[in-house]
């Protein structure tokens, strides 16, 4: 093959590579345009855990809260109450049951903090928070949209992330995988009722302060 069909083949590749780029970022910016278009208070979860050491598989449940531009709070009611949350680079955990509180930093090695700053960034619409923690793997089709994101530090024992949704709306599906084979699904669904839920999440907060 003559050296200027090499150079022509070669800018052409380079050229298709340059647009799909272009269009899984215009994808993702799209999606999150339209997060922010319809904004979500709360939203209900139900979480699946399939660990490797455990002969059945664990089921919880509860809800996200948001309050942009920077909290979020995850209560989970079944089968304890449990409440997680983040405000601005912090992150907090409590377990009212046993009396147990813990703040770090929403950047430190815990696998904890990885999918909340997951449920931050698409509650909140917040593109700059998944890029800053996670490379980005965006793909869509006509039906379904699906993300993989891999922690750019170590986060515990958390290998990626997939998330997705169906083709123009948010995310209803979002997978943690770990490194040992362990999976966790959260399967999500919005719920209405903004004023109620910014109470709501206020109190929340408060109560993970422990004030």
């Amino acid at each position: 093959m003559s050296s200027t069909k090499i150079k022509l083949f070669s800018g052409i590749a380079l050229f298709l590579t340059a647009m799909g780029s272009v269009y899984a970022a215009d994808t993702l910016l799209a999606l999150m345009q339209k997060l922010k278009s319809e904004p979500a208070s709360r939203v209900a979860y139900q979480e699946t855990r399939t660990v490797k050491l455990m002969a059945e598989l664990w089921h919880g449940s509860g809800y996200l809260y948001s309050l942009p531009p920077d909290l979020m709070i995850r209560e989970q009611l079944r089968p304890q109450r449990l409440l997680m949350g983040i405000k601005g680079n912090k992150s907090f955990y409590f377990d009212p049951k046993n009396d147990v509180r813990h703040q770090g930093d929403l950047d430190g090695d815990n696998e904890l903090n990885v999918p909340l700053a997951v449920f931050k960034a698409l509650v909140n619409a917040d593109e700059a928070l998944l890029r800053s923690l996670f490379q980005i793997e965006f793909s869509s089709g006509p039906q379904a949209w699906t993300m993989n994101l891999k922690p750019k530090h170590k986060a515990g024992s958390v290998s990626n992330i997939i998330v997705s949704g169906l083709s123009g709306q948010q995310a209803n599906k979002i997978s943690v995988m770990q490194e040992d084979g362990d999976i966790s699904e959260f399967n999500l669904q919005k719920e209405s009722g903004g004023g109620k839920s910014n109470d709501t999440i206020n109190k929340l907060y408060q109560e993970l302060l422990g004030e």
